[in-house]
């Protein structure tokens, strides 16, 4: 199977991917050569058990894409994935951040070797629906989301809120899929409400959920809207959509 630059439909194009990834790639081997030897956060995730979860979901995703190229049925894992990723952490007890780290290297490593020889076509993975949209939520957007998240445990909130900026400017400049851009100006929508710029934030949630309806839900709950949930606007952008 032959380079395909781009997909003749107009999918992802694969050079704007490659890039996205690289950059993901040294933002990771960045953070565990800061994070190595460093004491361990008080609560939530550890390093160590950060990259152990990227490594795993990225290792789901290779198995998918060879289904597909072999022309298998891909199946993404069924059930809950809140509940599956939970069980998985046990596994994570002992391991260190370097294997961790190895192991989602490698898996990134695998993964872009088969978006250069597949390019984008149709393929189903969860709610993506290209090849090029599964590899972009999978391995540049989920891995920055725990980063970020990793940066607000050790009380670098400014850094956090640096990356999620970053993240939607890079996404804006590839074209990215409205269902990996939306999500990512989601989470920018959080972080300026979490920053009391209220304004910004509605005009952000509104862009996203235009993207992403399914979000409004998420948004309804989501605690780092606390300080919209008074706002007329932000009440009727969470409202249901009725049917026509």
């Amino acid at each position: 199977m032959g380079f395909n630059p781009q997909d003749p439909a107009g999918g992802q194009d694969v050079r704007d991917v490659l890039a996205l990834l690289q950059k993901q790639r040294d933002l990771e081997k960045a953070f565990v050569a800061e994070m190595t030897g460093k004491p361990e956060p008080s609560s939530g995730w550890t390093p160590s058990m950060t990259m152990f979860h990227i490594a795993n979901w990225r290792e789901r995703l290779w198995n998918g894409l060879t289904e597909a190229a072999a022309e298998r049925p891909v199946n993404a894992p069924p059930g809950n994935i809140d509940e599956l990723n939970d069980g998985e952490m046990v596994g994570a007890a002992g391991v260190s951040l370097a294997d961790s780290a190895a192991r989602s290297e490698a898996a990134l490593t695998s993964i872009i070797a088969m978006w250069e020889t597949m390019g984008d076509r149709p393929f189903n993975w969860y709610i993506a629906e290209t090849i090029g949209e599964a590899i972009l939520r999978n391995s540049y957007l989920h891995p920055r989301i725990h980063l970020a998240d990793q940066f607000l445990e050790r009380g670098e909130a400014g850094r956090s809120d640096r990356l999620a900026e970053e993240t939607v400017s890079d996404l804006r400049a590839a074209e990215a899929p409205t269902r990996v851009l939306g999500a990512a100006i989601y989470n920018l929508a959080a972080v300026r409400a979490r920053q009391d710029r209220g304004d910004e934030a509605l005009a952000l949630l509104d862009e996203s959920l235009a993207m992403r309806e399914d979000l409004k839900a998420a948004a309804a709950e989501d605690e780092d809207f606390a300080s919209l949930r008074g706002s007329a606007h932000f009440r009727a952008l969470i409202a249901p959509t009725r049917p026509a």
